[in-house]
């Protein structure tokens, strides 16, 4: 993850110069909310269970996408963002398979500023779940 994230960093330094110009998002940070459960419980009966989804929030100079999804619990991700032109894709990896007999519902926060206004994102949990939108 510090891997990543050093890697961003640079490539994000080089590019430094257009921030803050109309229509320039430059990435920031990605916050793992983790399973939002207490230990011993599962949303696998729960009729108030979360759907996956994946919203976005404007203000000012700064563009935040959430990212929630059901998955079994005791798993470990791993999350990637780049922004390749007016797209951001986003990637959310297993890179420990949970083995507890239970559903959580996992939370990411993707932090962005500039403007993100008429960014496209996709969004792709394991390759099994795609989100695909446009910001406005």
């Amino acid at each position: 993850m510090r891997k990543i994230f050093l890697s961003l960093l640079l490539l994000t330094s080089f590019i430094g110069c257009h921030k803050n110009e109309p229509g320039y998002l430059e990435y920031v940070e990605a916050i793992e909310g983790g399973c939002f459960l207490e230990k011993g419980l599962s949303l696998k009966n729960d009729p108030f269970a979360k759907p996956d989804t994946v919203t976005y929030s404007v203000t000012n100079d700064s563009l935040n996408i959430f990212v929630g999804f059901n998955a079994t619990c005791c798993s470990e991700y791993s999350s990637s963002s780049t922004i390749v032109g007016d797209s951001i894709l986003i990637k959310i990896q297993t890179t420990h398979i949970g083995l507890c007999n239970c559903i959580c519902y996992y939370t990411y926060n993707f932090r962005f500023s500039g403007n993100g206004n008429s960014y496209k994102y996709s969004v792709d949990v394991d390759g099994n779940l795609n989100f695909t939108g446009e910001i406005k």
